[in-house]
């Protein structure tokens, strides 16, 4: 019994994602991705670094050095054409759409 009460707190620690996963579905390519704890000010550095999330990418944020079990963060995505996307106190733990937590796709809609 104890065996398998310790495979299932295992199993329900490894669900919890340690990352967001963001698909562009804006039709523009996104050239700043900004992630911070909603508590912040600040939105911090830019995530794609020189990278740019052309339309129809998927990109993985790996927000595992963060405190992710117990904050909310902001997220923050600039177009190409100087659009915003923003998403204010998202769940690290409990944010998404599907079946997976943490996964989400940008579109139009979601523009500022």
């Amino acid at each position: 019994m104890k065996f398998a009460l310790l495979v299932l707190t295992a199993l329900a620690f490894v669900s919890f994602g340690q990352y967001f996963e963001i698909t562009n579905d804006t039709g523009y390519d996104i050239y700043f991705v900004y992630i911070s704890y909603t508590s912040e000010d600040d939105w911090g550095g830019d995530w794609l670094g020189e990278d740019v999330m052309f339309d129809g990418d998927v990109y993985e944020f790996d927000i595992s050095d963060l405190d992710w079990e117990t904050e909310l963060f902001d997220i923050q995505l600039e177009d190409e054409d100087g659009d915003i996307y923003t998403f204010l106190a998202v769940d690290g733990e409990d944010y998404g759409t599907g079946d997976d937590d943490n996964v989400f796709t940008v579109t139009l809609s979601d523009i500022d």
